[in-house]
Parts: C-alpha cells; sequence; structure tokens
C-alpha cells in the first residue's frame, strides 16, 4: 500500500501529495513528479490523467483521472466550478477580519505572480486574469493564526498571491514576503465533487502538517515527502535531506535503519548541523547519529579516514559499525568501517526495483517466459560492488553472475544473498578486471538475457588502463551489448555529475546503433524522490533501460 493513496477505485486516483514534490516532472532529466511516479509504478496507473494542479510547495488533496469518463466529468465539473476546493494556510501577520473575499487581477511577473484591482469596466482580455478568493480565519493562536481558503477561480498562486496583497503572507512563502521557515503553510484539505460514474457526491480529506500551535519545519515537510511513497516496514533505508533541494546546500542525511548519517563538505559537523541532526533523530526514533566527510578521493584515504564517526548514541548497540537495512523487503549487511561507501547506494534503490518486480514500467517486462524456456534467465552485473542488483536478480529468478575487481566486496555480495534466504552456490562470483573479463566471457560464448553496467566515473586499472565515463561510456556499452541475448534488455548507468543527461543518453543510442541491432523498448530514469533534483541540486543519476531485439 503506497502511504499517500487516500482512495482509489476503477475511474479515481486520489492521494495526498507532500511539499516539496511537483505535481508534474518539470523536465525529461529530472525526478518525478506525483503523476510520472503513480503511471510508471504500475500497470492500472500506466493512463492516469491530471486534473488539477497543486504547486511544488503545497501539500494536499489531488485527484487524478484513470478512464476515459472520469476525466471528461471531471473537467466539465471544474469548468462548471461545481468541484469545491478548501485550503488551509498559516500566517503570522495580523487578521483584522473574521471572513474576506478578495477579488483581483492576477499577472505574471517573472517567475512569480502579482495581484492588480479589478478595472471597471472589465475588458475581455481581463476576464482570463480574474481571480477570486473566499478566505475565514478558523483559529488564532499566540503567534499564528490559522485560516481557511476557498479558491473560486483557479489561478497560478493565486491563494498565496492573494494573501500578500492583502498584507497577510502565508508563513514560509518568501517568495511573496512570508516569514522565512524552510516550508510553505498551505495544505490542500478538502476536496468535494461528484463520482462519474454514479453521480455521488464524494468529499476527500487530508489532515493539515501544521496547526496553530505547530508550524511545518524543514525536518516535518522533508520525512513526510519521503514517508509519503515509503512503506517503512520493507524500506527503512533511505535519504531524508538532498542538499540544496531540501533547503541544505551541501548537507545531506540518510535514515539507515536505527541509524542516520550526516553526510557533509566540512571534516566536522557544525552545531547547526548537530542540532538539525539531532531534531531529525527525534523523528525519525534513530539511535545513533554519524558523521561523514564528502568529497573526498576514494581510494586515497584509509578506511578508517574515509568511514563515519560516531556523534551520538544511544546505547552500544547502536555504535557498531556493521549492521542491517531493509529495502523493498530484502535485507542488505552495511559497514561503517568500510571506507568511503557503507554496502549499498541508496539511488539506485528504484532501479532494484524494477529488477525485484520484473517491471520496468507498464508495457516493459524485464523478462518473460515463454512455452520454449526450460533454464532460468541469466543475468549479468558489471561492477557487481556489494551485488545489491544481483540479489534483486535472483529473488526474481534470474541465475546471476556478479563481476568485480575485489574478493572482499564479492564475498559480501554472498552474504546478502545468503540474508535473503538465497544459496549463493548457484550463482557465479567472479574476481576480476570487468573490462578484460568482457573479452574472456565472449571466448567462452556466454550470453545474458540481462546485463547490468553501472561503472564508476573514473577508474585506473594496470591491464585496461584508464576508464572515464564521460569520454568511454558509449564504447563500454557496445561491448557488452555483445553479450546480450535477443530480446534482452541491458541497463546502463552512471552517475557521473558533468556528463549532461542528454549527452549520456545520446552515447547510448549511439552505442545501440553501432550494434547493428534494433531497439524494442526503452526507458529513461533518474534518481528517486527522495534525491529530489531541482535548479539548484542537479540530477546527478542517469540511467537507460534498453531491449534490443
Amino acid at each position: 500500500m503506497i502511504p499517500c493513496i487516500l482512495y482509489e477505485d476503477e475511474h479515481l486516483l486520489v492521494v495526498n501529495k507532500p511539499a516539496g514534490l511537483n505535481t508534474h516532472r518539470p523536465s525529461p532529466y529530472t525526478t518525478d513528479g506525483i503523476y510520472d511516479w503513480f503511471r510508471h509504478a504500475e500497470e492500472k496507473w500506466a493512463n492516469l490523467s491530471t486534473l488539477h494542479r497543486l504547486d511544488k510547495e503545497t501539500s494536499g488533496v489531488l485527484c487524478f483521472g484513470k478512464t476515459r469518463l472520469a476525466n471528461q466529468s471531471l473537467s466539465d465539473q471544474f469548468a462548471k466550478r461545481q468541484i469545491e476546493k478548501t485550503y488551509l494556510l498559516l500566517t503570522d501577520y495580523e487578521t483584522p477580519f473574521q471572513k474576506l473575499r478578495v477579488r483581483s487581477l492576477i499577472c505574471r511577473q517573472g517567475s512569480s505572480y502579482f495581484a492588480r484591482s479589478v478595472p471597471s469596466p472589465l475588458e475581455r482580455n481581463d476576464r482570463a486574469l480574474l481571480a477570486e478568493t473566499g478566505l475565514e480565519v478558523v483559529e488564532t493562536g499566540r503567534r499564528c493564526t490559522l485560516l481557511k481558503a476557498y479558491p473560486l477561480t483557479g489561478r497560478t498562486h493565486q491563494i498565496r498571491v492573494h494573501a500578500a496583497w492583502k498584507g497577510f503572507p502565508i508563513l514560509g512563502d518568501e517568495l511573496y514576503g512570508g516569514t522565512p521557515l524552510g516550508a510553505l503553510c498551505l495544505h490542500a484539505s478538502r476536496l468535494e465533487l461528484f463520482h462519474p460514474a454514479t453521480g455521488k457526491k464524494m468529499t476527500f480529506e487530508a489532515p493539515a502538517p501544521f496547526s496553530v500551535k505547530e508550524a511545518s519545519g524543514i525536518v516535518s515537510t522533508a520525512i513526510s515527502l519521503r514517508k509519503a511513497f515509503l512503506d517503512t516496514q520493507e524500506t527503512n533505508a533511505y535519504r531524508v535531506f538532498h542538499g540544496a533541494s531540501d533547503g541544505l546546500s551541501g548537507v545531506y542525511l540518510e535514515s539507515l535503519a536505527d541509524r542516520l548519517l550526516v553526510l557533509t563538505q566540512e571534516a566536522a559537523a557544525t552545531a547547526e548541523i548537530r542540532s538539525l541532526a539531532k531534531a531529525t533523530a527525534a523523528a525519525l526514533g534513530v539511535k545513533s547519529i554519524w558523521h561523514k566527510t564528502l568529497l573526498r578521493q576514494p581510494g586515497k584515504e584509509s578506511a578508517e579516514e574515509a568511514s563515519p564517526v560516531c556523534l551520538w548514541s544511544k546505547n552500544e548497540e547502536a555504535k557498531k559499525n556493521d549492521f542491517e537495512i531493509l529495502e523493498n523487503g530484502l535485507r542488505y549487511r552495511l559497514s561503517f568501517e568500510a571506507g568511503y561507501s557503507v554496502g549499498i547506494f541508496l539511488d539506485q534503490r528504484e532501479n532494484r526495483r524494477r529488477i525485484l518486480r520484473n517491471t520496468i514500467l507498464p508495457g516493459f517486462p524485464l523478462w518473460e517466459q515463454t512455452e520454449l524456456t526450460s533454464e532460468p534467465p541469466q543475468m549479468l552485473n558489471a561492477f557487481a560492488y556489494t551485488c545489491a542488483f544481483s540479489v534483486c536478480g535472483a529473488r526474481a529468478g534470474f541465475q546471476t553472475t556478479s563481476l568485480d575487481l575485489s574478493r572482499k566486496y564479492l564475498d559480501w555480495g554472498a552474504e546478502n544473498m545468503r540474508l535473503n534466504g538465497i544459496d549463493p552456490a548457484g550463482h557465479d562470483f567472479i574476481f576480476g578486471d570487468v573490462f578484460s573479463w568482457r573479452k574472456r566471457l565472449q571466448s567462452k560464448g556466454r550470453t545474458f538475457d540481462f546485463i547490468v553496467l553501472d561503472p564508476p566515473t573514473f577508474s585506473r586499472s594496470k591491464k585496461s588502463g584508464i576508464f572515464k565515463a564521460e569520454r568511454d561510456l558509449q564504447k563500454l556499452t557496445l561491448e557488452w551489448i555483445g553479450l546480450l541475448r535477443k530480446n534482452g534488455v541491458i541497463l546502463i548507468s552512471t552517475n557521473c555529475a558533468t556528463l549532461a543527461p542528454a549527452d549520456f543518453e545520446e552515447m547510448i543510442w549511439r552505442a545501440a546503433k553501432e550494434s547493428g541491432r534494433k531497439v524494442l523498448q526503452s526507458h529513461f530514469v533518474t534518481q528517486p524522490m527522495d534525491f529530489a533534483a531541482s535548479s539548484e541540486e542537479k540530477a546527478y543519476l542517469k540511467a537507460f533501460w534498453l531491449r534490443l531485439e
């Protein structure tokens, strides 16, 4: 069950959108909006339609149509203003009224909007700019006032602009003069509509994440966004704060089971960061806080220098460096003594889920069994690290081959398999240089139904020389396509931040073309929503799924 779903039937999907998430993906190469995430997750949501929208910063009730009947009916209801929407907002400014109706024109100015008085007489061109909002005081606290807002029109930023225009900007709405908070205290609390099939009036509600006693701070907003899509009974490892996208430039926090890992560019956590970490730890109920310095050069420091250090621990057990996490219902061992990496890359969680569920997206299965199939499908995981991809492949029915230059990590991968009830003896683990082993596998006539290529951004090998992703990824992809079976799938991924997404995609397309094989299906993805991308924090992870004839 997806936690943010409020209601679903044959015609409607109603969700509680968290703040910090777009309704739609703003560009092809950034993280999903809530609409995109659902549409790509399961077949039953593949044809979702957006009937209305909420700003990225606004939380609350959002309705999608699943059928043509629903789309037509609800579009008509919105056009006729038969659908009633209620918002809640907080302001820390005076509101010298109990009820207020605001009527203005709303005009665009760059990336924001402004209100101006309605002229008399109203010109035809002004009608498209006309906006009207009803406001009502609900509760007054010591510092804040809670109001209801009833938008009678549907202009962009309407409630925010009207509140600011009348002298009580919304708390946290810095764009329109509100007091800085780290979160916008505006929530779509109620939506009333007529069911498209039955005609019955339906009401959907979601409680606001704020009140006059407690505003939505940066911690609660970040956690709410993550928990809207994660079943914490199956996944307890995720990124809680992702730098500037969550208002914390250069600061990253990860929840790893009962541990909180703080990653910064500073050699030591500042007092401000320690305070944030303690607040986050309290909200999540974790038992220890650890700090790790970013922007080092992996491989040039000792494991002790590169490993996280414990800042605080509730008990001795929580100080242990080795522990387990859950992801998509599978268990993985992590270690804070392993050096720069702790044993898993959380930004690949959604790609591992796709393998585990044997579905890249609706209509794009990873592998399909036929009557002629007598042996298990074959999967190759190059640059396997601790074999997290292989564990998912094994659980999905693949016989896996994991290839890595580190025997320690391959042994770790075998342990991860045993943690999930998989006998590693039924799978291959090859210790060696990936670049040279490609030729050896090819000479042995080995081919695979599924290949994972997730190379490092940069590597140096005595046998193969220097590899740079932004220069050599096309050649690498072309070489490994040669080991892919007919109708097989290859996943190529890189976290090279200097390689632009469009250039990455073009490289993979060129490799596919050079192979002489027809691309039957393809799908580009980037990092999951807990690694939210923004104009300040660009998406770095790029992954391309291809099925080749």
